[in-house]
């Protein structure tokens, strides 16, 4: 692959003081992130990896969480105005403290703020970040984004998992060597199903708690090969798998003739 920009997303770099408003929206006043849902101001510019994301979000658009801290992880859902955050009262002892005075971003790897037509990324040390969404526009259908599942790991049963709170949107998830962590989603166990399919074909597929994600691909110009350059986390959810593949029971294929669900 060359370093030719992937296709169907805008990234914009961020400046200092909406990297301010991010960190101020978030885990200071712990509120809906304004700039998630509007993009950042600005004129045009060239599209591709320096051009601007134009995120479209609105009040009953989720937004998460994913923060990791040189002392812990703070993870989160803010599913209209207020975040509940896993350094809440209930969950603070499997939690990193936030980050709420600038001195604290010495202690920042990465946070992820993420909906699903967005994602903001912000750097080591909260010196510098990222706004990513879809771009405008028809593509090949080679280079169309792909939208990937990826089940959260965790060990089945009610006594493995549970709410802080009546009406908080998170799960404490233990496993049975002891660890802990706290999910920003109301959890789903995983389990498996066959089912009748378009033309009474069986299908098997899962229900779980879901991460989802979207790619990007990029091609080279010399060689046309395609491949992976770029993703961006879309949200959490729970139920069935929300996007393929489905397999057949007997042999562990995708059915022929593309998606049946």
């Amino acid at each position: 692959m060359t370093d030719d920009a992937p296709a169907g997303v805008t990234v914009r770099r961020l400046d200092a003081a909406e990297i301010d408003a991010i960190f101020d929206d978030v885990f200071v006043r712990g509120v809906r992130c304004r700039l998630l849902d509007t993009g950042p101001p600005g004129p045009p510019e060239p599209p591709g990896p320096a051009g601007p994301a134009g995120p479209d979000g609105g009040p009953d658009t989720p937004q998460w969480l994913l923060a990791e801290l040189g002392d812990g992880r703070i993870t989160g859902v803010c599913p209209r105005d207020r975040w509940h955050r896993s350094d809440g009262p209930a969950t603070a002892d499997l939690s990193a403290p936030p980050p709420t005075a600038p001195a604290d971003r010495v202690r920042v790897l990465e946070v992820l703020v993420f909906a699903a037509h967005a994602q903001i990324r912000i750097g080591e040390g909260g010196r510098s970040g990222w706004i990513s969404a879809d771009a405008p526009g028809e593509l090949p259908t080679w280079l169309r984004p792909r939208d990937r599942s990826f089940l959260l790991q965790g060990w089945t049963g009610p006594e493995h998992g549970r709410s802080p709170g009546p009406g908080v949107p998170l799960t404490v998830t233990a496993e049975p060597s002891g660890a802990r962590a706290v999910l920003p989603v109301v959890w789903t166990d995983f389990s498996a199903r066959v089912r009748r399919a378009r033309g009474g074909r069986a299908v098997a597929e899962g229900s779980g708690s879901w991460l989802t994600v979207r790619e990007y691909w990029a091609q080279d110009p010399e060689t046309g090969t395609v491949g992976v350059a770029f993703h961006r986390l879309t949200g959490l959810t729970t139920g069935p798998k929300p996007t393929g593949p489905v397999f057949d029971p007997g042999t562990g294929d995708e059915p022929a003739g593309g998606r049946p669900w």
